[in-house]
């Protein structure tokens, strides 16, 4: 069944146990902690630090406003004092499901990110451009491997609060 004929879910925990076994790096691991010719860290991280992961499931039909909007955010995310790393991926088959996950110095830079004018823009839009999103971070005191996708997923399930999503679009 193609994207296009497949039911789309009606839930944050449809959307969230979604097939993502085509999950691609679109963005690999950069940052000041990741050596860019193995992509792995250069050392670990010692002390407190924050580990940031989202997802969102975008609505068809937007990608001109959308990518207009992530270029915005990723501009400024690239740039913003207190990243240590980051790395984006989409999964196809989970209706372009598009998660980051990110490494922080700590909850202020972090919040300073979120805050910021390129990414409040795209977050007062969620609902009009996102069947669903959600997100979460959690501190870590070393970290001597990059966090994966698999992992954040996992928190993310551990997390999720029964019934409707906050970031819900209207009929979804």
């Amino acid at each position: 069944m193609s994207e296009n004929t497949r039911p789309i879910p009606q839930s944050l925990h449809e959307f969230a146990s979604g097939d993502e076994s085509d999950l691609n790096v679109v963005a690999p691991w950069t940052g000041p902690v990741v050596d860019p010719e193995t992509g792995l860290l250069c050392e670990p991280i010692r002390g407190h630090h924050l580990v940031a992961t989202s997802v969102g499931w975008p609505k068809p039909g937007h990608e001109p406003v959308a990518i207009e909007l992530n270029q915005g955010i990723l501009e400024e995310l690239y740039v913003r004092p207190g990243l240590l790393a980051v790395c984006l991926g989409i999964s196809e088959k989970n209706f372009s499901s598009t998660r980051s996950l990110s490494i922080w110095e700590n909850e202020e830079a972090l919040k300073g990110f979120l805050m910021s004018k390129p990414h409040l823009a795209a977050a007062r839009r969620v609902r009009e451009l996102m069947f669903d999103w959600e997100g979460a971070n959690w501190e870590c005191t070393e970290t001597t491997e990059l966090p994966t996708f698999e992992e954040a997923r996992a928190r993310l399930d551990a997390i999720r609060p029964p019934g409707r999503s906050d970031f819900a679009s209207p009929g979804h």
